[in-house]
Parts: structure tokens; sequence; C-alpha cells
């Protein structure tokens, strides 16, 4: 039998590298991980699975299979990109290991489903149509909204990271709203939601046998207008003793409706003038470096709490529900000046001088000759600060200051120039 266990990441994603980190300074894990050949982080692995650049699900799956099939004693798998779930819960439950069902998993990657379940409970959430993304004919569109209150969000029914959201003001927009989200969507399926108005937050859990634990509730800052794109996030979340209260109750009771009684989740909410009402279900933790500012003010290791759910070793909601916190920590993103080519990247030095380097980072996910967009999605982003305070506040303050000292400039490229795409951050993480 092996000593160490054997712990399978299915791919890390963006801005999940810290992951990598506690889970390779664990002594009791030897750490697998399936990611594309060319990502700067595989090398970290104990025992690399390279995968190719247009990898389907089932290249995936027979990789992470003969891994796991090659391995004795002790073992998990687990994944935290909504694409990859699927995959993890099929090898999780046709090697016995635990996991979240994959029915459940399943049925959370499409939004009209999970926003059904979620009505059917009485969970508070916006009014709602399924839609039909090959529906052309103007005034069936309109029909198929028939009851809705405008503004109304139009997103894919199964995509993630923000991709294909539109806001839609009035009746005029729709068509166009319709069609751009129609672009980013696989299965065929929209969905319109009434736009909810108010500050926006997430809730951080740990789920065990069906009982749920609170870790934090994270503040947001958003684009809301034509696109919907996180700029940042802060904890803990600015909130009244009553509202934090009723914010959590409304987190457990929306992971009751939709069947998920094991792992880590990340549920997203608008706090209307009604009261919370949840935007949606995420069942894996919350991207954005949001487990390491968690980490950060309350000393709770998230990625630790992944590892030992995916190997069955015990995990006690009670011991974790409400973490006392010692300060604030805050991410913000930066941006470029405008769309176009990549010419310098400015003021990286002087702001890596206010750092502490044992708890706050800048990290550029950009470099000069890249092609850059206008944000729409969250993989627009060019690069973050992280950074601590006494305080949320403070925390958010100093971390807006030192972003704001770095500047992407670009231009728009020349009639002979061949500029670069931009990497994928896998692989500008170094």
């Amino acid at each position: 039998m092996d000593e160490k266990a054997l712990l399978l990441m299915v791919r890390v994603g963006c801005l999940r590298e810290q992951a990598l980190t506690a889970w390779t300074a664990r002594p009791d894990l030897r750490l697998a991980l399936a990611e594309s050949a060319t990502a700067a982080y595989l090398r970290l692995a104990d025992h690399q699975v390279p995968l190719s650049p247009r990898r389907s699900a089932e290249e995936m799956y027979e990789a992470c299979r003969a891994v796991l099939a090659s391995t004795t004693g002790e073992k998990g798998v687990i994944g935290f990109l909504d694409s990859t779930l699927p995959l993890v819960a099929r090898l999780a439950e046709e090697f016995g290991l635990p996991g979240c069902s994959p029915k459940t998993l399943k049925n959370l990657t499409d939004k009209t489903w999970a926003r059904a379940r979620l009505a059917g409970a009485g969970v508070p959430g916006p009014g709602f149509r399924p839609l039909d993304a090959s529906l052309t004919d103007p005034a069936d569109r309109r029909e198929a909204v028939g009851g809705l209150r405008y503004p109304l969000i139009v997103k894919p029914a199964d995509s993630s990271a923000g991709r294909g959201v539109v806001r839609a003001g009035d009746e005029s927009e729709l068509d166009a709203a319709w069609d751009t989200a129609a672009r980013f969507t696989k299965t065929g399926a929209l969905l319109a939601e009434e736009e909810l108005i108010g500050d926006e937050i997430s809730v951080e859990t740990v789920t065990v046998g069906g009982r749920t634990a609170v870790l934090a509730c994270t503040e947001k800052l958003s684009t809301r207008g034509d696109s919907f794109v996180e700029l940042g996030q802060a904890l803990p979340a600015r909130l009244g003793d009553g509202l934090d209260e009723r914010v959590r109750s409304v987190a457990v009771a929306a992971l009751a409706a939709v069947g998920f009684d094991h792992g880590i989740a990340h549920t997203e909410m608008i706090l209307t003038a009604d009261g919370p009402r949840v935007v949606e279900v995420n069942p894996r933790p919350a991207g954005d470096c949001i487990m390491d500012l968690i980490r950060l003010t309350t000393g709770t290791d998230v990625y630790g709490i992944a590892a030992d759910l995916a190997l069955g070793r015990p995990v006690d909601p009670a011991a974790l529900d409400a973490p006392e916190f010692t300060g604030g920590a805050a991410i913000r993103f930066l941006d470029a000046t405008a769309p176009g080519v990549v010419r310098s990247v400015e003021g990286v030095a002087e702001a890596a001088r206010l750092l502490d380097p044992a708890k706050e980072r800048l990290v550029l996910l950009t470099r000069p000759g890249d092609t850059v967009e206008a944000v729409t999605t969250n993989l627009h982003r060019l690069g973050y600060v992280v950074a601590v305070g006494a305080d949320t506040a403070l925390a958010v303050e100093r971390a807006e200051r030192i972003a704001a000292m770095v500047r992407v400039v670009t231009s728009p490229a020349a009639p002979e120039e061949q500029p670069a795409h931009r990497l994928p951050s896998s692989e500008c993480w170094t």
C-alpha cells in the first residue's frame, strides 16, 4: 500500500494555483495533475498527466481513469472547473470514491434545472423563463419572455465565467442579448431572468452528509451593463448581524433544494430591497482567489478541506461554521487602457515594493505583444492584486491603490502587425 494518499486533480483552471501550493506542501499527499501539456504549473505535480490542447472529455476520462486504476491505497479525485465536474463525479462513482453524486452535478450544470428547483422549494430568486436559442423570429422571442419585467438578464443555461451573460434593458434590446447569449451555449438552451438590483455577494460553504457550514460571505465588485464581469472580491462581507444570518439561511436552503449534500459550494446572491435572492449555486469552491482570502482572514485551509473530502477523511462541519475573522482581505483585477496590443506593463516594480510577500501578491496574466479584448467575461482580466488589512474596508482600499499603480498600456495593431493572442493563465503563471 502506498504511504501517501494520491489526490488526482482534473485541471486547475484560472486563479487556483494556490491549491497546488497547499497540496504539494502536505507530507501525506501525492499530487497527480491532469492538465494541458503546456501549463506552467504541471511541473509541480508528483505525477503529471499531460493533456492535448484540444482535449476531449473522453480523452481526459481515459487519462484520469488510467491513473486511478494503477493506484493502490488511499486515493481521491477532485475538480474545480464547472466543465470537469461531471467527469470527476463519473470517476468517483466508478472507483467508489467520495463525492457529490454525478446526477446532482450534471443537473447543476443546467441553470434552468437549478432555477426551477430553487423556485419549487421556495428559495427566493428572480422571475425566469427557459428559452430556445434557435428561435429567430422577434415576435416569438418576445412571446417567450412574456410576463417577465425588464430589465432582463439573458444567459446560456450551460456556460460559466460570465460568458454570454447579457442585459436587455427593454424589448428593443432583447434580440441583441438573445443573439449574444446564443453564441455561448452548446445545448441550445438559454435562460431569461428578471434583473435583481442590489449589492452582490457569495456564500462559501462546506457540506458533509447534508449538514452545511458557512465559511464566509464574500462581497463582490462587478460590472453591470452590457456584460457582468467580476472586478474584485473582499471578505468578510460588510453585513449587519440580521442580514448576515438571513444570507446564511438562504444559502443553506438553496443547497438543500438542489440536492447538494457533499463538498464545497459557492452560492451567489443579490441583496435586493426585498432581501437576499439567489443568482446561482455552484457545486465547487469559489474562484477568484476567494479560498485564499478565507485562509488569510481566518486561517482556514479550504483547499485542505477539499482534499480531505475527496479522500473520504473525516470533516466536521460544526467545527468550521462561522469562523472568527482576524482582519480583511481583498482582490482587485487589472484592466488595460483600451482593447488592442499590449505595448508595456508599467508600475509593476513600484507596486510590488508595497506588498507584504508573506500574505500579498501581484500576478500578471498578460505580457507585451498580447492582444487583449474588451472585458466581457472573467477570462479577459489581465492580472490581479491580493491585499490584506485590519478590516475589509482597509483591505479593499489597499488592493485598489496598489492595483491602480499598474498600467497595461495598449494601442491598435498596425496594418502589417501580427500580434500574439494571450496565453491561458496556466501558461503565464510561474
